[in-house]
């Protein structure tokens, strides 16, 4: 079976959970005998092909159809929200021999490629990654700041070629993140066939932490808060800074990409106005399978994620698996396997007074969150998730 992985972008040096779900379902399905492929646009690296663990990975360019368009909205766009053409893209979804049609894009990517598998009587699935029917209004609004103001042409092409609309009619089956994105999509699109499918993660022996600390200015006396995640405004890393601000011997280490320039720049003042800037050490970025993520784990004394808005939340599973106690906001596909007081402690969204709170429960609960975390984070492992996808995709064909 011929897979096509269809991805808005895929570059290591960029990583998030949608191209953490593609690469590992390519990867398990190419174990399994299948033919896997990723097809993406250059957003963030170049176009061209390659091979990595036996995976073909295809990049090609595409265009952002608005206007005037500088090159620092391209570079937001590529980043995040981005609604891109990639025509030879879609002439290698034409004329290719796949048999399944796997989409983890949205937008216009996701209509032309679907309309194409229809026409082709390809079967259909769509990963919404991004939890479409769930996204607060604000997150929208942040994502497309840099089209405000922009003749959006792109739409009138759309129109025009038939290809407005959600691109989710177009699919034979929808796969969800969580039970809440679920069921929003069963109420939207009611003919359309919706699965819970959740994403897993890869056990990872934690390295010894050879002066991790010292490498990165952090005072060995001070408890480290760790958040790994794109730095962003949905990530909501400025509440990690009043909780900085409210507790003493504490630091705090934000490793991820920055996909919100003007984020990471509020965040930095905020940390000077709040006088805690010298307890703040950010990485922006490394790659997935750095050693210095799991070090970073390693020293850890406790992960938070603060978010707004969390589709499903790959980096907290993550921190369970490590046996790093986690403090999570009560959001989105979070609460699908996080119970508060149980393998996690949960916070109200974007409230620093019940953030504060959580992290006082820390110590007294550490033993237990650490015994049920690692419990929780051995259900979602990516070789019986991928089976479960391999199932679908043959009931489709």
């Amino acid at each position: 079976m011929k897979i096509a992985h269809i991805v808005r972008r895929f570059t290591f040096s960029e990583w998030g959970g949608t191209g953490t779900a593609a690469w590992q379902s390519a990867r398990r399905q190419k174990k399994q005998g299948l033919s896997p492929e990723i097809l993406c646009t250059a957003a963030l690296d170049r176009a061209g092909s390659e091979i990595i663990d036996g995976i073909p990975i295809r990049r090609f360019p595409c265009f952002y159809p608005c206007f005037p368009l500088s090159e620092a909205d391209r570079l937001a766009l590529d980043k995040k929200g981005g609604d891109p053409f990639a025509p030879k893209m879609m002439k290698v979804l034409r004329e290719g021999d796949y048999e399944i049609f796997h989409i983890h894009a949205g937008g216009r990517l996701a209509r032309t490629a679907a309309r194409i598998g229809k026409k082709r009587n390809i079967p259909r699935v769509m990963s919404l990654h991004g939890g479409s029917c769930v996204i607060p209004p604000q997150e929208k609004e942040q994502m497309l700041r840099p089209l405000k103001h922009k003749f959006r042409y792109g739409n009138v092409f759309d129109r025009l070629r038939g290809l407005a609309g959600p691109p989710e009619r177009l699919m034979d089956v929808l796969l969800a993140l969580s039970r809440e994105e679920a069921e929003a999509l069963k109420i939207k699109f009611p003919e359309i066939a919706v699965e819970v499918f959740p994403n897993g993660i890869e056990h990872r022996e934690l390295p010894a932490p050879e002066e991790f600390r010292r490498r990165y200015g952090i005072p060995e006396k001070r408890r480290l808060i760790l958040c790994i995640s794109r730095i962003d405004y949905q990530k909501n890393q400025k509440l990690l800074l009043k909780l900085l601000e409210r507790t003493s011997s504490t630091h705090l280490l934000l490793i991820g990409p920055i996909t919100a320039a003007w984020y990471y720049e509020e965040l930095l003042a905020l940390a000077e106005t709040l006088g805690v800037s010298g307890r703040l050490t950010v990485i922006p970025g490394l790659p997935p399978d750095s050693p210095e993520l799991l070090r970073a784990l390693r020293c850890a004394d406790c992960f938070v994620l603060p978010s707004r808005h969390e589709p499903f939340g790959i980096a907290a599973l993550e921190a369970l698996d490590a046996g790093v106690p986690l403090i999570a906001s009560r959001v989105g596909g979070l609460k699908d396997f996080l119970i508060d007081r149980h393998n996690a402690l949960l916070f109200e969204d974007d409230d620093p007074d019940s953030l504060l709170e959580a992290f006082h429960h820390l110590d007294p609960l550490r033993t237990q969150l650490i015994r049920a975390g690692h419990e929780t984070a051995e259900r979602y492992n990516w070789e019986s998730l991928v089976q479960t996808l391999t199932g679908i995709y043959r009931r489709m064909r």
